[in-house]
């Protein structure tokens, strides 16, 4: 009876080991970052439009638990923003989570970038660069641009590993 019990317990912590991560499949699918476009931050008129887009961005990023995990955390950044990557068929797929709608946002640009690419066609993607081609360093505080650039890195990691 003894060994039943074990078995059962241990046939139950694997079943919950494979529903967490089907949950962060499914998670994963949930964002919908079609509206984010690089080209509609550039038109906008000014930093307040701009700001205005990076939070409705943010918005675009739904609250992922499953993913705030030690381990899918971004050190460095002044809050904490979790980041987790997937390969499946050859391509690359990021979710994110983080209190800040403006974090978020600034995420949801740096995803639409990688998010459903090849290793091959992120060989050459320049993150910093193309962010920096933005003019949005100016604009953001010394913490949110170091936490921007901690997701960058880690983004950068997780593609090399």
């Amino acid at each position: 009876m003894l060994v039943w019990v074990i078995a059962y317990h241990l046939a139950g912590e694997f079943n919950a080991r494979i529903a967490n991560a089907l949950a962060i499949e499914i998670t994963m699918l949930y964002d919908d970052l079609s509206p984010v476009s690089l080209d509609q931050l550039l038109i906008a008129s000014n930093w307040q439009q701009q700001y205005k887009l990076i939070i409705q961005w943010g918005k675009l990023i739904g609250t992922k638990l499953d993913i705030r995990t030690p381990e899918n955390l971004i050190r460095g950044c002044e809050l904490p923003v979790w980041l987790v990557c997937q390969q499946r068929g050859g391509k690359f797929y990021f979710a994110f989570d983080a209190d800040s709608s403006v974090i978020k946002g600034l995420a949801a640009l740096l995803l639409v970038q990688v998010n459903d690419r090849s290793r091959d066609e992120l060989r050459n993607l320049d993150l910093a660069g193309t962010l920096k081609s933005l003019g949005l360093e100016k604009h953001l505080t010394p913490s949110r641009n170091n936490g921007l650039n901690g997701i960058i890195a880690r983004i950068e990691e997780l593609l090399a590993s």
